[in-house]
C-alpha cells in the first residue's frame, strides 16, 4: 500500500504541473501534439482535436509535447509552423515554461486554505513549559505570542521550527507579545532526546479553523483560539509561505551539507507511504485524507520550485536559454542548446541515482 499512496500523490502533482504547461500553450496558440501522464509505452490513448492524450506504463512523470520541440540530426525543427513553440513570442514562451510551477503552487495554496478552514494546528503561543526549559529561564511566560526570532517574522508555528534549524544551536533573540507589550528575550536551544532537532522547551498553543471542532472552554485558555473565515484563509496563505521558505532553506542545506539531505522517490515510498499505510491500518483509510493532502501540498511546492532552478533540462534551464536569447537578440543554435541539455540531463540522472542509493542505505540502516 506504501507505493499506492505515493503514486497517487506524485500523479496528482505531475498532472497539475503538465496541465499548467498545456493551458498556457493553448492560450499562446501553440499546438500541443501530445499530453501524457507517465513514461514508457502507451497503455491508453485517444485523440481529441489536434492533441493525443495518453496514459503510459510507468506512473512517473508526464509531458506536454508541443510542436517545434523535436529536431533532426542537424538541429532543425522537424516541422516548421507558425504554431510551433519557437514561433511564439519570448513572453509567451516564458509563460508556458513557468505555468507548470505556478499551477503547482496554486494547488498547494488551495490545499493549505482547505486545511486551515477545517483543521486545528499548532500556534506560536506558549501553552506550558517543559521541565528545565531555557526559554522559561530567559523570562518567557504562558500566553506569550512569539512574533520574531532573530529579526525574522514568525507567522505560523513552523516558522519557529525553521528558525531553530537556522540557528543550529546558537543563542537566539526571541521577541514576544505579552498582553500588548513587546519583550525581547535571549535563550539557547537544546537538542531533543532523539538528537534530531533543536527545541526551546515549551508546548505550543492551538489554533482552530472556522469549521474545526474547538473545545467549549476555549476562551478560558489564552493559548487556544478559533479563527473566523478570513482568519482561516489568511492562515492557509501563511502556511504556504512557510512551505516556500522551508523549501528554500532545505535547498540551501543541500549546498551546505551535501545531497545526503535529499530524499528521492524510494525514500518517500518508505517514509511517506509507510506513515500513511500505518494511519490507514490503525484508523481506517478515511483517516489518511488530511495526511495525503498535506504531503501533496508540500511535494507540489517542491516540484514547482525545483523545476524553476536554472538547471538544463528543467523549466528553469529553459528560462535561462530564453534570457540568453533576449540578450543576444537571437537564440542559441539548437545543436548547442541540445548539447547543454544533454549534459544537464545526464547530471540530473546521476543525481537521481545517487539519491536513490542514499535512500536505500537509509532504509537498510534504520
Amino acid at each position: 500500500m506504501n507505493i499506492i499512496f505515493v503514486l497517487i500523490i506524485f500523479t496528482t502533482i505531475v498532472l497539475v504541473h503538465e496541465l499548467g504547461h498545456f493551458w498556457a500553450a493553448r492560450r499562446a496558440g501553440i499546438k500541443v501534439e501530445e499530453f501524457s501522464i507517465g513514461m514508457g509505452p502507451r497503455l491508453l490513448k485517444f485523440q481529441r482535436g489536434e492533441t493525443l492524450y495518453s496514459l503510459k506504463l510507468f506512473p512517473i512523470g508526464g509531458s506536454c509535447r508541443m510542436l517545434g520541440e523535436e529536431y533532426d540530426e542537424e538541429g532543425n525543427e522537424l516541422e516548421r509552423s507558425p504554431r510551433s513553440f519557437n514561433a511564439a513570442s519570448r513572453g509567451w514562451r516564458a509563460i508556458v515554461m513557468v505555468a507548470g510551477a505556478v499551477l503547482n503552487i496554486a494547488l498547494a495554496l488551495i490545499i493549505a486554505v482547505i486545511m486551515a478552514l477545517f483543521r486545528q494546528d499548532a500556534d506560536p503561543v506558549i501553552n506550558h513549559f517543559a521541565e528545565d526549559s531555557p526559554f522559561y529561564a530567559a523570562g518567557a511566560e504562558v500566553g506569550d505570542r512569539i512574533t520574531h526570532i532573530d529579526g525574522r517574522r514568525i507567522r505560523v508555528f513552523g516558522d519557529v521550527q525553521l528558525a531553530m534549524l537556522r540557528a543550529d544551536g546558537s543563542p537566539v533573540d526571541i521577541t514576544v507579545n505579552r498582553d500588548g507589550a513587546v519583550h525581547t528575550l535571549t535563550t539557547t536551544p537544546f537538542r531533543d532526546r532523539a538528537d534530531t532537532r533543536w527545541l526551546l522547551g515549551f508546548n505550543a498553543g492551538v489554533v482552530y479553523g472556522v469549521f474545526a471542532d474547538a473545545p467549549d472552554d476555549i476562551s478560558d485558555n489564552p493559548a487556544l483560539r478559533q479563527m473566523g473565515f478570513f482568519g482561516s484563509v489568511g492562515k492557509g496563505v501563511n502556511d504556504l509561505g512557510f512551505i516556500l521558505r522551508a523549501t528554500a532553506v532545505s535547498l540551501g542545506r543541500i549546498f551546505t551539507y551535501g545531497i545526503g539531505e535529499l530524499m528521492g522517490p524510494i525514500g518517500m515510498v518508505d517514509t511517506v507511504g509507510g506513515e500513511l499505510s500505518e494511519i490507514a491500518t490503525v484508523h481506517g483509510i478515511g483517516a489518511t485524507l488530511w495526511p495525503v493532502l498535506f504531503y501533496t501540498m508540500v511535494l507540489s511546492v517542491s516540484l514547482g520550485v525545483l523545476n524553476l532552478l536554472p538547471i538544463p533540462a528543467l523549466d528553469g534551464g529553459r528560462l535561462v536559454f530564453l534570457a540568453v536569447e533576449a540578450i543576444r537578440k537571437k537564440p542559441l543554435s539548437p545543436e548547442v542548446e541540445g548539447k547543454i541539455n544533454l549534459v544537464g540531463f545526464a547530471a540530473l540522472m546521476g543525481l537521481i541515482l545517487i539519491v536513490a542509493f542514499n535512500d536505500i542505505q537509509r532504509i537498510f540502516s534504520s
